[in-house]
């Protein structure tokens, strides 16, 4: 339906020419500091009239908060946004209301909702609605931290060139669709439900939901047809699970395994065309000469980079809550310059070393890796190692950190740990003391 997620879970309202659009986020957690400039530069991107191609429709986007935020923070209830829709031109429609638009879903609409649809602009089948997702999607983005999700175009009309592909449909007064390719870095290992909510079919899942999409592929995609085994297969070099190709695209089984998400996306051409069409005229129940008026993108694919970037980070923000890497309740960051500490053995240390950073098992079990404050050592030392011989305690300047640091209260302690979430690299390690 209008619904997509498991816990953080969106719900898109609305229609192209209504009063509004808007989204309702459920499920995200309390504490994310958020308002409206922390949205507005991935929705700037999302406007149409702002390029060569682009549809000459604009609207102001800017995004009303109507729950779920408060002092400046998430509630951690659900949060509603609106969006205005002012500039509109439904006469457009109601004169070529006859044609049932080739590629638009006039025709499956009226049959399924009985003609009862709105059908100025698209109604709710309008990428007006990416607005919400977009939305969503700037605080994904927010709660996914150093993860990065980027989508680029790398074709349109057939053309690497994307100019001469703009240029080709210029010339044709046609339109023309778009390959869009979207990486992601610093996903974590084991993110995914096989069998029916692997990464692939979630990711899939969503990106089908964004209009004019019709193709998707992962790594090497459709090209592995044609590879041997041996070719296709990503060789493990370390036990991080870096990998010397990437032909998987990040995802083995349907769970990510900690290399770059990597897929390419098929967007059709702009259905809305001006160039003369022959179809049926559901009036007179025959097939005649037509053509489209209105305000429409040249090529659909050119504002579609920061839709998939939105989508893919709602997929990946309820996969990582799903894995207890994103707590209900955010936390503030340490203070800057504050040294924490690490005890482990001085084989790990020495083996981190070699390797350039510093791991632990829980940070695949739980997402980070467990430090103290110098007062809270002790106390460590006591309750898990004691006994232990060969032990290390690392100095750790929390200001070198490549990965963020937390204050998070312990389950059976009533105070705040220190927690790394990702690899301690080894210049943040200032000092190693023999315990």
């Amino acid at each position: 339906m209008n619904s997509f997620g498991r816990i953080f879970r969106v719900s898109i309202f609305g229609e192209s020419h209504g009063e509004s659009v808007g989204i309702n986020i459920d499920g995200c957690p309390a504490g994310l500091h958020l308002s409206a400039q922390d949205l507005l530069p991935d929705l700037e991107r999302r406007k149409g009239g702002k390029g060569k191609g682009t549809t000459p429709r604009q609207e102001a986007d800017y995004p009303f908060f109507k729950s779920g935020v408060f002092n400046g923070k998430t509630t951690g209830f659900p949060i509603t946004i609106l969006f205005e829709n002012n500039n509109t031109r439904s006469e457009d429609y109601q004169k070529q209301r006859s044609f049932p638009r080739p590629g638009h879903a006039d025709f499956t609409a009226h049959e399924k909702f009985g003609g009862n649809e709105d059908y100025r602009g698209g109604g709710h089948f309008s990428a007006r609605l990416t607005t919400g997702l977009v939305a969503a999607g700037a605080i994904a983005k927010k709660l996914l931290q150093q993860i990065t999700v980027t989508a680029t175009l790398t074709e349109v009309g057939g053309l690497k060139d994307i100019e001469q592909g703009l240029q080709k449909a210029i010339d044709a007064k046609d339109s023309v669709g778009g390959i869009v390719e979207c990486v992601v870095k610093g996903l974590p290992v084991g993110l995914g439900e096989p069998y029916f909510d692997s990464l692939e079919s979630t990711l899939a899942h969503m990106m089908f939901a964004i209009p004019a999409v019709k193709g998707i592929e992962f790594g090497s995609g459709f090209a592995a047809a044609a590879m041997f085994g041996t070719e296709h297969n990503d060789v493990i070099e370390d036990m991080m699970g870096k990998t010397t190709t990437n032909h998987a695209g990040g995802i083995v089984g349907g769970i990510s395994n900690g290399n770059d998400l990597a897929f390419r996306l098929a967007i059709k051409p702009t259905s809305s065309t001006p160039k003369v069409q022959h179809s049926l005229n559901w009036e007179t129940g025959q097939m005649e000469d037509f053509s489209i008026k209105g305000r429409h993108d040249l090529c659909v694919a050119l504002r579609a980079p920061v839709i998939v970037e939105a989508c893919t980070a709602i997929v990946l923000v309820d996969s990582m809550i799903l894995e207890n890497r994103i707590p209900r309740v955010l936390t503030p960051l340490a203070p800057k310059g504050e040294l924490i500490y690490h005890i482990t053995s001085s084989e790990n240390w020495e083996s981190a070393v070699l390797k350039g950073y510093y791991e632990a098992m829980s940070l695949d079990s739980e997402g980070f890796i467990h430090c103290s404050t110098d007062a809270q050592v002790a106390g460590t030392l006591e309750r898990f190692f004691a006994g232990q011989t060969n032990l290390v305690k690392l100095v750790i300047d929390s200001t070198k950190l490549v990965h963020d640091l937390k204050y998070e209260q312990a389950t059976d302690l009533d105070m705040l740990f220190p927690h790394v979430y990702g690899i301690i690299n080894v210049d943040a390690v200032t000092d190693v003391i023999t315990l």
